[in-house]
């Protein structure tokens, strides 16, 4: 299997990625966000609205929603060809470096997901809450949060 991380570009979304984004949330996830939502959502966090692309092709993509209280992980969906080759990881990692402050990251995950919430866990996340019947079709969703410092928060704590 090929691995991408060596060849991926990671870039903000740009309106010609809609229709990309929108076949990578439907193939990721059970209940997809509508088109339309995911363009307000581009539109309102173009700055934590990244694309993965490999060689003009987008296999990933990462949301961030800000508030005045959190970051909210809105979404991370990979291409099922192209799961486990650091696509998610490097999504995480660019998206971090695009939050203007420290704060709260949180995010809410199916409970039946063990792999999204290993993933979650091995980068810092830890499990808060169960929400009975988030879901559209009642499964349960679990609370994961992490607290993100500022890069330059952090790196001024080393000197």
């Amino acid at each position: 299997m090929m691995k991408p991380a060596s060849e991926l570009i990671i870039i903000p979304f740009r309106q010609e990625d809609l229709a990309s984004v929108f076949e990578l949330e439907q193939l990721s996830f059970t209940d997809p966000y509508p088109w339309w939502l995911l363009a307000e959502l581009a539109r309102k966090n173009p700055a934590t609205f990244l694309v993965a692309k490999l060689k003009d092709r987008v296999v990933g993509y990462a949301i961030i929603d800000g508030s005045e209280d959190y970051y909210h992980l809105v979404s991370i969906a990979v291409h099922p060809e192209f799961r486990r080759t650091g696509v998610a990881t490097g999504l995480l990692q660019a998206l971090e470096e695009h939050l203007t402050h420290s704060g709260l990251v949180r995010l809410e995950v199916r409970e039946s997901n063990h792999a999204a919430i290993q993933f979650y866990v091995k980068h810092g996340f830890e499990k808060k809450d169960i929400v009975p019947g988030y879901y559209a079709d009642g499964e349960n969703a679990i609370t994961m949060e992490r607290q993100e410092r500022n890069r330059e928060v952090s790196r001024l704590s080393c000197l």
